[in-house]
């Protein structure tokens, strides 16, 4: 069997790709996060080129091609649906041939007929057009309509889909059939199957694929994604279904055996959209704001190295555990991959003889790795803790009312704070009106770093405090570390550099498992290393973790002069979380930090430029400068009557908006981003005028743009009356 390969890569697009149109062969017309309209044409040369049509000052997420007259049509959050040429170019025709008006919020997905359109919308509304005029309007879902389609042989009859998990038929604008009961969770795309318009597909958010007919009857269910399938494509030619979701994965499905034949995996967190080219090629788009096709003829191949570098980046992947339904019971022996498969796109997780937890897919009769997972008790930290026969990263108590003994709230790293939030007020019968103030909670106590001491969520002051999120008060640290690691580290090195004897390897790594007791020999290891080794990485990490426990201040002083303008990207980011760590020291921390000659030199020499750092690298630095603009406009709101804490505000302001929030570091990295906007917001509560400036400041309206639907930016927007 023939198996799809990399054919080409298409750059272009800033932000997330949401929805593609095919036009021919050589065609493609996409919409993304950026708010642009995209044509992408296939030279001769089998190079891709785009040229941009439109512009939207909101994100794109729909669009579709009318052949007849050869315009596309697109939408997204303005509500508005316009159609150009596909043959406009930004310049020559800045305003629509056609623009439709109706909906009143969010356009999610369009199709059409030859001479009929139908839209649909977070409105809880699908539209009809017809010559430019609203024909039918379908209302009677109950959430936002995910997409819809008119039935091709029955004039005027049509299918819905929704988050309402509720399918329905069209007769003109009244309801022939519901269906509920096909999927168990939102539905997100449907596909007519037939040229009579009376078999269909779904996909859903609980992760399957329904084969159904006219009567609601599930002919088939085809199941294999780990997570959200986003859209589904067939190809009457070949009778072929492909499917992406949120599992990072492209597959292709036989429909006459339901067997998936192909798993592509990319190292795209999000695939959103897919489609066939008529030559049987498939293009995707994702949340890595890139197209790609894929090909099953040799002459449309990628040359060799691109194809193995695209491996080479799903190879790097990280793989969030939870999205996996991954636990250690599930963990294979290494010696599965010298077996062959069960089937097509099987997937193992393994622990590699390096200690890392890798995920293998089975793939074409081979096992090839596609990613480390992490997020797990094997991958992250060994100090589980048991709360009723479970195993969790953290177990907080929270205070919930005064005099009464604290509450339990149990969590991993990798779970959405908003379903835990949910679970935890269901389970003690709280008010709804607390999950704003646990949702905050846990992101704070449990993003992905170890934090300080903070005051226990207490019962709502909405008078008080009207605001979801601002302003956040608590500093962070960044202290995740596994000791092993470090340990290998520093043996690894010492094999070169011969420092230490194994009776001081040994106590170093006696000494990694108990900070507070051990922190003087540490300090004296880290400060031998960064004076005599020429890889000094590992001496700034341990100084990160004990910083908070030295007595001086003078203690650091030569690793941040040596550590913050480093050409070397990973010195300058563990000399970072240094300074963000320094909040926690309860001796000297603040008032170093709060000093006018720290930070206004800090932010003046952290570099921005570094020639050899891949995005990784970079998004890493990023969260971590981030970090530490967060803390220090929580000092600022922890002293806002404090006059000279308030003049470290401008500073601050300075450096968010011209020098770290327009990187693309900082806004593709969602936790950079995310501290970022709270950082500003924090200034917000004590510069007025920083909130009425909000709205032109450039860097916070993209960062808008690209994260509005997440529920915790969206929480932040609206205390900035961004939304």
């Amino acid at each position: 069997m023939s198996q799809y390969r990399l054919s080409a890569t298409l750059k272009g697009h800033s932000q997330d790709v949401k929805d593609l149109a095919v036009i021919d062969n050589e065609k493609v017309a996409t919409v993304s996060r950026d708010g642009t309209a995209r044509i992408w044409n296939r030279a001769e040369s089998g190079k891709w080129e785009d040229s941009t049509i439109y512009t939207s000052p909101e994100f794109l997420n729909s669009i579709c091609y009318d052949k007849k007259n050869q315009v596309v049509f697109y939408a997204g959050k303005e509500a508005l649906v316009n159609g150009h040429s596909i043959f406009a170019s930004l310049g020559e025709s800045t305003e629509p041939l056609y623009t439709l008006v109706g909906h009143e919020s969010n356009v999610c997905a369009l199709d059409l007929t030859e001479d009929e359109l139908i839209s649909c919308s977070w409105d809880k509304t699908a539209k009809v057009w017809s010559n430019g005029v609203c024909k039918y309007t379908l209302t009677g879902h109950d959430a936002p309509v995910w997409d819809a389609k008119i039935l091709p042989g029955n004039r005027n009859h049509f299918i819905t889909v929704s988050a309402d998990r509720v399918i329905r038929l069209w007769e003109n604008d009244s309801i022939l059939k519901e269906f509920n009961g096909i999927h168990s969770d939102v539905i997100r795309h449907v596909e007519i199957l037939n040229d009579e318009g009376t078999l269909f597909a779904t996909c859903s958010n609980d992760g399957t694929i329904k084969i159904f007919d006219f009567n609601g009857t599930v002919k088939k269910t085809l199941e294999g994604h780990e997570s959200f399938v986003y859209q589904i494509k067939f190809n009457k030619e070949t009778n072929e279904l492909i499917s992406c979701g949120e599992d990072r994965s492209l597959r292709v499905w036989d429909l006459t055996t339901g067997e998936v034949k192909q798993v592509l995996r990319l190292p795209s967190i999000s695939l959103w959209c897919c489609d066939f080219l008529p030559n049987g090629d498939i293009v995707v788009g994702g949340s890595d704001n890139l197209l790609r096709v894929f090909t099953v003829d040799p002459s449309r191949l990628a040359p060799k190295d691109e194809i193995e570098s695209l491996q080479k980046e799903v190879e790097a992947t990280a793989l969030n555990s939870s999205t996996m339904d991954f636990d250690e019971s599930k963990l294979s022996p290494y010696e599965i991959l010298q077996t062959q498969g069960k089937k097509e796109g099987q997937l193992v997780v393994v622990k590699a003889p390096t200690g890392v937890i890798e995920a293998h897919q089975f793939s074409n009769g081979l096992w090839t790795k596609v990613g480390d997972v992490v997020g797990s008790s094997s991958a992250g930290s060994d100090k589980k803790i048991e709360y009723e026969g479970k195993m969790y990263d953290y177990v907080f108590d929270v205070d919930i009312e005064d005099g009464k003994p604290p509450l339990k709230l149990a969590l991993n790293v990798s779970d959405n704070p908003y379903d835990v939030a949910d679970k935890f007020i269901m389970k003690y019968e709280l008010p709804s009106s607390y999950k704003d103030q646990i949702v905050q909670f846990i992101i704070t106590n449990a993003s992905g770093v170890t934090i300080g001491p903070t005051e226990p969520v207490s019962a709502p002051q909405t008078e008080s405090n009207p605001m979801k999120v601002l302003p956040v008060k608590t500093y962070l640290s960044i202290k995740s570390y596994k000791s092993e690691g470090i340990f290998n580290g520093v043996v690894k090195m010492n094999a070169k550099e011969q420092t230490f004897t194994d009776e001081d390897l040994a106590l170093i790594g006696t000494s990694l498992d108990d900070l507070d007791s051990n922190y003087e020999i540490l300090y004296d290891t880290a400060r031998k290393i960064k004076d005599s080794w020429s890889n000094k990485l590992v001496a700034f990490d341990i100084l990160r973790l004990i910083v908070d426990k030295l007595p001086d201040s003078a203690n650091i002083r030569d690793y941040i002069e040596e550590g913050l303008d480093n050409k070397d990207i990973n010195i300058t980011m563990m000399t970072v979380r240094i300074l963000t760590n320094c909040f926690h020291n309860k001796r000297w921390g603040v008032k170093l930090m709060s000093s006018p000659d720290v930070y206004n030199s800090v932010f003046e020499t952290i570099g921005t430029l570094f020639s050899d750092a891949t995005l990784r690298q970079s998004q890493t630095l990023a969260i971590s400068v981030a970090t530490l603009l967060l803390n220090y406009t929580s000092l600022v709101v922890q002293g806002k009557h404090d006059s000279s804490q308030l003049d470290i505000v401008p500073v601050l302001a300075e450096v968010i908006n011209n020098k770290y929030g327009v990187l693309e570091e900082y806004q593709t990295s969602e936790e950079a981003a995310y501290r970022l906007v709270i950082a500003y917001g924090n200034m917000s509560t004590v510069e007025p005028t920083l909130k009425q400036f909000a709205k032109s400041i450039v860097w916070l309206n993209q960062v808008k743009r690209r994260y509005l639907e997440n529920p915790r930016f969206h929480d932040v927007f609206e205390d900035l009356s961004l939304v």
